[in-house]
């Protein structure tokens, strides 16, 4: 059975760390990148962020007894093929959760352009995942109380 409250503190975590994101989108470009704070506050976010999402991918995987992804990526496969996320954002989830590696394990391998521009245009995707799991989750209950 999901756990809708689990799943809402994952929530919770994602709105928080997209909040400083999208405050920290508006800084130009050349001081965000010149910033060793900024920097490491925006990638601790993002990893934050999508260690979030994967929590809530993994959460329903198991829940739902779907079949086990053998990586990050393929849990966002997984929610796709189940039909919880559309498919479009199955591929931009997968790139995050790619990305959320290297921010884990190779430090200084770490393109600073990159955290840039996923500030600037992939956030979008993190919110519609929220927006895609929430109707999940509300399509869930209702189906339990019928």
């Amino acid at each position: 059975m999901i756990d809708a409250a689990m799943i809402e503190r994952k929530i919770d975590i994602i709105v928080e760390n997209l909040r400083y994101l999208n405050r920290v989108r508006d800084t130009e470009k050349k001081v965000f990148l010149a910033s060793f704070e900024k920097l490491q506050a925006a990638k601790h976010s993002l990893q934050e962020a999508i260690e979030a999402c994967i929590d809530i991918a993994n959460h329903v995987i198991a829940a739902e007894r779907f079949a086990r992804a053998e990586t990050y990526a393929g849990m966002f496969e997984r929610l796709a093929e189940e039909n919880i996320i559309s498919s479009g954002l199955k591929d931009k989830l997968a790139n995050m959760a790619k990305f959320r590696n290297l921010l884990v394990h190779r430090y200084g391998d770490i393109d600073e352009q990159r955290v840039w521009e996923m500030i600037q245009h992939d956030l979008a995707d993190v919110e519609s995942y929220v927006q895609e799991i929430e109707r999940y989750i509300l399509q869930k209950e209702k189906e339990d109380r019928m």
